[in-house]
């Protein structure tokens, strides 16, 4: 399912006036977005009419603060009610790829990524993966995207149509579902996993041996948690895939949003932000480039290459300044996501080298980069009870002069 809100009939909304200067883009996972009666997982997950009101006003007083250009979304269940939203902003040009699926009655689950933009979308599609990659890699020929992968161009004020993909990795809760043969006999103690079985070899020495279930529990997580970070870095390698061959028949900068699930300097991640000078140089022969010098190759590499956009923020603004210890700033980045007193960076925002202020053809630079955590480390219950367990991250791109 696509559409973009201009079609879907007049709107009531006054629409200001498209801002000249500076474009913010915002990634935000709306943590269950749901509209009651509608429930999410559980029949018993369904926001009251008061709650549900706290965190679209939340979400709307967000907006209304940031200001931001476009916006890519996580975890909605409810996508008109968030159109309805997000054109009272002023962003009127909306965008998904796919719908939640119905368990039953009103309980639904997979949710959907979304995209809001002040300016027009021209072009609406989902990334699927490459079938003939994923035999390569060895995946099941059923293989496919934990969610849609969206990519929409938009037409961004004095820098052209522009590619925007909003993701959302496999999580590392564990996800491992093999059914036991019909023929084998139950071999633990106990069953409490349902969704997640595992089986043993009947042929193996260790095959009568009833598991406790606290053994039973560790293998199932240990086997569970690798088969999602395989699932997660499939999905990103294939997706790179996917922006590398849109970005060489388009040439349109590229910029990537979302929860990624994961920190981008672990290696199931590695492929979205893979560069030139981390290349064997027989591999670089055995493609036709080994004629190139190392500044040529390099300028070859970076076109395709896409960066941390706060790594780009700190690289423009802060190299020269009192402040210039990327290190310091590296090592002390705001969290984006907390599990108990833990915090990680899990929600990212990519760009091309058009807004590397490093290379010599880049359009934009970032100038500013927000991780809006207040709700998070500094919540008031009235203000933020309904409103996400993920810091929406925000970027302020200037052209350059």
């Amino acid at each position: 399912m696509t559409y973009d809100i201009n079609a879907l009939g007049p709107m009531t909304t006054t629409v200001p006036h498209t801002r000249v200067g500076n474009i913010k883009i915002a990634s935000i996972n709306l943590f269950n977005f749901i509209e009651p009666p509608l429930a999410y997982y559980d029949f018993e997950n369904i926001y009251s009419h008061g709650q549900w009101q706290k965190k679209c006003q939340w979400l709307s007083e967000f907006l209304g603060h940031r200001q931001p250009d476009i916006v890519g979304f996580q975890e909605v269940f409810s996508p008109e009610p968030l159109k309805r939203i997000v054109s009272e902003q002023g962003l009127v040009h909306f965008a998904i790829v796919d719908a939640p699926t119905l368990i039953s009655d009103y309980i639904y689950r997979s949710p959907v990524v979304a995209l809001a933009s002040r300016y027009p979308i021209v072009e609406i599609s989902s990334v699927e993966p490459d079938a003939r990659l994923v035999a390569a890699m060895g995946l099941s020929s059923e293989f496919a995207f934990s969610r849609k992968v969206l990519r929409a161009t938009i037409e961004v004020p004095q820098i052209g149509l522009c590619d925007h993909y909003v993701v959302h990795f496999k999580s590392k809760r564990a996800g491992l579902a093999i059914e036991p043969k019909l023929s084998e006999p139950k071999l633990f103690e106990h069953q409490p996993f349902e969704n997640q079985p595992l089986a043993l070899d009947n042929s193996a020495p260790a095959a009568s041996i009833k598991l406790h279930s606290e053994t039973q529990l560790l293998t199932e997580q240990a086997l569970g948690r690798w088969a999602s970070t395989m699932q997660r870095g499939a999905e990103a390698a294939l997706l790179f895939n996917g922006i590398l061959v849109r970005r060489q028949a388009s040439k349109h900068p590229v910029i990537v949003m979302g929860d990624f699930n994961d920190s981008l300097t672990m290696g199931a991640l590695d492929a979205l932000t893979i560069q030139g000078e981390s290349l064997h140089s027989n591999d670089i022969k055995a493609a036709g480039l080994g004629h190139l010098s190392d500044v040529a190759l390099a300028a070859v590499f970076a076109q395709y290459q896409l960066k941390d956009a706060y790594e780009l923020f700190m690289e423009a603004n802060l190299r020269d300044s009192l402040t210039g210890n990327t290190a310091y700033h590296r090592e002390h980045r705001a969290a984006t996501h907390y599990y108990g007193p833990k915090g990680s960076v899990l929600d990212y925002i990519l760009l091309s080298s058009e807004f590397d202020a490093s290379h010599g053809r880049s359009l934009a630079q970032v100038v500013d980069y927000q991780t809006c955590d207040r709700h998070l480390v500094r919540p008031e219950y009235e203000r933020d009870a309904y409103s996400t367990d993920h810091a929406p991250v925000i970027v302020e791109l200037a052209l350059r002069s």
